[in-house]
């Protein structure tokens, strides 16, 4: 059954779902079940989804995350009809175009030419309307001469590619994608990204699954973590999947991560008023108190302890708002427990959103062993040139095991800097390139 939706901006609106399966030890036990006559029950519940609500507001990005078996696929599949829930009510606002599974929607009997024109005309489109939208929908897809062959011999990224292009060229005012972006290759995974982007930008709703935090902080405007069904927490992309990295590979309380999530959040939203107030004519090589971090996340402790991470002058001055163009030390203690061996240190910059774009490791990424370090303390330093655009940056650090395949300890968002730019340039984006831009006239017009 399906409910209203609360507000006239919600494209999404879920109000306590559950999804129970019932499980039998036996196929005969379904049979005796049935044929009790005191309702015996001979099956366990499992539940997919457990209780779950949100709401998704148009024109909205929202990443869902989880463990695989958390109800990720299942709520996607609520949503989009494919499944009834067993609990709660749902509503969905407007058109709606999914990609679930691989060859979901297609007839694999049937060519990709015919697939195409059967979706338009499952969403509503002439034949005259699908003829002009499948040149796009062919040229998008780029699978070739297999788009006069039959579905079935396929591969999965050709699949995927022709499913992808027929969803988002229908004109939906909703789009669900559960994960089936992962098996193109790279150039038609940028080509999908390009296609959300231009989606987010006319206005488009978008809920999708990915196993990668870095999708979700690029493209989200919400985050939603799920975990054996149920909602562990929803909100901030960046402190979302920051507290997912932290927590998923272990049991948890989920009462206090909702707990932290608030903390941290509440924290964020007062460390960017004081910085928005800030005055981006700050002197040189300067320590701003404002920009002490307040969104950090610290990793449980496994044989390591990093601590005092700073970024100096090269004369040795604590510094978080730094000089465009100038060079820099990023200082951090590690403790090591024991000795250990087959371990790396690093640490990556990011925006103030989340979005990781670049860092450093050592020792090299290519020692594949790592490095064998005995009990002790240490102290390392790395230098970097400042190439960043004026804003606001964080730095996380970890130290890794090769050999465990986990951290042995990271920090999250533990130092937060400042750029200022002193002269003029020509670069946009994160990373200036010191462009230098010529301009000639080669003829005469009139």
């Amino acid at each position: 059954m399906e409910r209203s939706p609360t507000s006239d901006n919600i494209a999404i609106s879920v109000n306590n779902i559950s999804k129970i399966y019932k499980l039998y030890n036996d196929p005969l036990d379904r049979l005796k079940e049935s044929l009790h006559p005191f309702k015996k029950k001979y099956h366990k519940e499992f539940y997919a989804l457990n209780d779950i609500s949100l709401d998704v507001k148009k024109g909205e990005i929202v990443g869902v995350i989880g463990e695989n078996g958390s109800g990720k696929s299942t709520l996607l599949k609520v949503l989009t009809g494919v499944l009834t829930p067993s609990f709660g009510h749902y509503h969905v606002e407007g058109k709606i175009s999914a990609l679930l599974e691989l060859g979901s929607g297609f007839n694999l009997e049937n060519t990709g030419l015919q697939n195409i024109f059967i979706n338009g005309a499952i969403n509503g489109f002439t034949t005259d309307e699908m003829e002009q939208k499948s040149l796009d929908i062919i040229e998008f897809a780029d699978i070739g001469d297999f788009i006069n062959q039959p579905v079935k011999t396929y591969s999965s990224g050709m699949r995927a590619r022709l499913a992808f292009s027929v969803a988002s060229h229908i004109d939906p005012e909703i789009l669900i994608i559960d994960e089936i972006l992962s098996v193109g290759d790279a150039a038609f995974q940028r080509k999908c990204f390009a296609k959300i982007e231009a989606f987010k930008n006319a206005g488009k709703t978008i809920l999708f699954v990915s196993h990668s935090d870095k999708q979700i902080v690029e493209l989200c405007d919400q985050a939603i973590w799920l975990s054996h069904g149920k909602k562990v927490i929803e909100g901030s992309p960046k402190l979302v999947t920051g507290l997912y990295a932290k927590y998923s590979k272990k049991k948890f309380d989920v009462e206090k991560i909702i707990l932290e999530y608030k903390k941290l959040n509440n924290r964020n939203i007062k460390n960017n008023k004081s910085t928005h107030k800030d005055n981006i004519n700050t002197p040189e090589d300067f320590f701003n108190k404002q920009l002490i971090p307040k969104s950090t996340i610290q990793y449980e402790e496994k044989g390591a302890k990093i601590s005092d991470v700073m970024i100096t002058t090269l004369k040795g001055n604590k510094v978080n708002t730094l000089s465009h163009g100038e060079k820099y030390l990023l200082r951090c203690q590690t403790e090591i427990n024991e000795d250990t061996s087959k371990i790396r240190m690093g640490f990556s910059f990011k925006t103030a959103e989340g979005v990781n774009f670049g860092g450093g490791q050592y020792p090299y990424w290519k020692t594949k062993n790592g490095m064998s370090l005995q009990k002790g303390t240490y102290l390392l330093e790395w230098q970097f040139k400042c190439n960043f655009i004026e804003g606001i940056y964080f730095i996380n650090n970890g130290v890794f095991s090769l050999s465990e395949s986990e951290y042995l300890h990271k920090i999250v968002d533990s130092v937060m800097f400042k750029v200022i730019n002193h002269t003029s340039t020509q670069s946009g984006g994160r990373i200036d390139f010191n462009i230098k831009a010529k301009l000639e006239k080669l003829n005469s017009t009139g």
